[in-house]
């Protein structure tokens, strides 16, 4: 037994070193295991998808804030467009829009401020949603084609858009 192992190990040292841990040696040489490639490329895959998530989470945070801070916000949105539905009532101004009748604003002043801000909002969140889902889909392709680096430069993109938009809305 004792000379086995040792034949092995002098086996092994003629072996070229391995390419990679994606390669099994067949025997003969080192060849792409085609089930450590796939499972090597769904983990690539993976850390990217949490990279972008990540940063939209992120991003979110710093439009959002606290969540029931953006409760809050939805609901003064909601209370000013039925305010603006209505015809802007001065004697029926809800609450959440007269908070914000200040320094010389009118309530409908306050109501269209609140709507505006709740609209470039929501806006915000789709733009992070669609750069999210987008960049995911591009680097699914590309992972499945192998490019990995083009995978990476997709996430990278999409992690410096998401940025972008963040800082363009607390700006």
């Amino acid at each position: 037994m004792k000379v086995i192992q040792e034949l092995h190990h002098f086996e092994d040292g003629l072996r070229p070193a391995q390419p990679s841990a994606a390669h099994s040696w067949d025997g003969k040489k080192w060849a792409p295991d085609a089930e450590k490639v796939a499972l090597r490329e769904q983990q690539e895959a993976e850390r990217l998808y949490a990279n972008i998530d990540a940063a939209a989470d992120r991003a979110r945070n710093a439009l959002a804030g606290d969540p029931l801070k953006a409760l809050e916000y939805a609901q003064a949105a909601a209370d000013a467009q039925a305010f603006m539905d209505e015809g802007y009532p001065k004697k029926a101004v809800p609450l959440s829009v007269s908070a914000w009748v200040i320094k010389g604003r009118t309530a409908r002043q306050a109501a269209d401020q609140i709507i505006a801000r709740a609209a470039q909002f929501n806006e915000s969140l789709l733009t992070l949603r669609t750069l999210r889902l987008k960049a995911k889909e591009q680097i699914k392709v590309h992972i499945a084609k192998g490019k990995t680096d083009l995978a990476n430069q997709v996430s990278a993109d999409a992690i410096a858009a998401i940025r972008a938009v963040a800082s363009d809305l607390a700006g």
